[in-house]
């Protein structure tokens, strides 16, 4: 499918075709599940360990809740939005990207972040489409009409 760019609030939101790691962008966002297993691919991640063991790490590990984002303070700043929940049967909810994106904002905002590169969330593992997603992003978008970020790029995963 193909998108026209489009300016919601503040914000101009560009449609590329390029690989995230060759724009210039402040931050990238990447979407992740609450036990962050999942790549940046849509399969799951490699495991160094055996089964068994990822098991027994799990059961230890205390799971992300859905809608954060970590903010990882590399070059471009990661923003990780917790956004799928691979115990949950519908792995992906509106609410969960609302929620994200609204935290992903407050980070743009704290961080200055200028230029934000992302997915269209919620569409590679979960069953949210590309037009409701670019519809919930301009809402998150007007309801602030926050000065950051000031041009966000939607790439292709």
């Amino acid at each position: 499918m193909v998108y026209l760019d489009r300016i919601a609030g503040k914000t101009i939101i560009k449609f590329t075709e390029c690989d995230p790691a060759l724009l210039t962008v402040d931050a990238v966002v990447e979407e992740q599940d609450t036990h962050l297993l999942l790549g940046k691919a849509p399969v799951i991640s490699n495991v160094v360990t055996g089964f068994p063991q990822l098991v027994k790490k799990m059961q230890h590990q205390v799971p992300e809740i859905p809608g954060t984002v970590i903010v990882k303070k590399t070059k471009p700043i990661r923003f990780i939005a917790i956004i799928y929940d691979i115990d949950n049967s519908n792995i992906c909810h509106q609410e969960w990207l609302e929620t994200a994106l609204k935290n992903i904002f407050i980070q743009c905002w704290k961080y200055k972040i200028a230029a934000l590169a992302m997915p269209l969330l919620g569409t590679s593992y979960g069953r949210i489409d590309g037009p409701l997603m670019i519809k919930i992003l301009e809402q998150s978008l007007f309801i602030k009409r926050r000065e950051y970020p000031r041009r966000i790029f939607i790439y292709r995963i």
